[in-house]
């Protein structure tokens, strides 16, 4: 194990990068509940995939969405980004759909080496119950109801609800033609007003990049909310 991921030294380490993270963010909008998010982000202090920016504008997002909202999220993996949309969210109705199918399949060839790896360190074929388990811990089960399925079927199965989606998170399928199939299927989704967010933009998933500059082009998007890393939003 090398020594940054040694117990003690990841919790100070962890530690560290919080406290400034939040210090900033307590400035920055001081009108959200940032001890909520310290909490969930204390589940996740082992989890490296993804940034504190990237997570607090996930809740950020969800925090600044209607009271009862609805939110989508293509893929899920153990639930980390998930916890996050929930935690923000307001109102007992406010639910999260994470769909995934929660075994790492993609189109994208180096994404399922890199799924392939983590499941023989998991020892498990699927992170389902991991999902489950991280919302329990969280006291946010009521607030997500996973969808364990593909993209395109998933689409289909929530059809009665297009045009009635506050926030959809895309971070699926990490190839262009993944990524381009998630937009066409779910920007119906979203009513007018309603925010669509991607991860993976600007990043070495040149795929991601490409199908949102097209959807841009394309006029499909009113303006951009805003950018954290690698995560960028927009309002339709």
């Amino acid at each position: 194990m090398a020594f940054k991921h040694w117990p003690g030294v990841r919790d100070a380490r962890f530690a560290l990068k919080i406290s400034r993270y939040l210090r900033g963010a307590r400035k920055r909008r001081p009108d959200l509940d940032w001890d909520e998010f310290l909490r969930v982000a204390r589940q996740f202090k082992s989890d490296d995939m993804g940034s504190f920016p990237e997570r607090g504008f996930l809740y950020q997002l969800a925090a600044e969405a209607p009271v009862d909202a609805q939110v989508v999220e293509i893929g899920s993996w153990m639930g980390a980004s998930t916890c996050f949309l929930a935690a923000g969210l307001k109102g007992p109705a406010a639910k999260v759909y994470a769909v995934d199918n929660f075994q790492g399949l993609s189109m994208c060839g180096e994404d399922v080496t890199w799924y392939q790896r983590h499941f023989r360190k998991l020892g498990t074929n699927s992170t389902l119950e991991i999902f489950q388990t991280n919302f329990a811990a969280l006291g946010l089960t009521p607030r997500a109801e996973p969808v364990v399925s593909d993209s395109a079927a998933a689409a289909q199965a929530l059809a009665a609800k297009r045009g009635t989606i506050d926030l959809i998170f895309i971070d699926g399928d990490h190839s262009y033609e993944g990524c381009k199939a998630d937009i066409t299927a779910w920007l119906p989704f979203v009513r007018p007003g309603g925010v669509m967010a991607f991860h993976d933009f600007g990043s070495r998933a040149s795929g991601v990049t490409q199908a949102i500059f097209e959807t841009i082009k394309a006029g499909r998007f009113a303006e951009i909310v805003g950018v954290a890393n690698t995560i960028i939003a927009f309002r339709l």
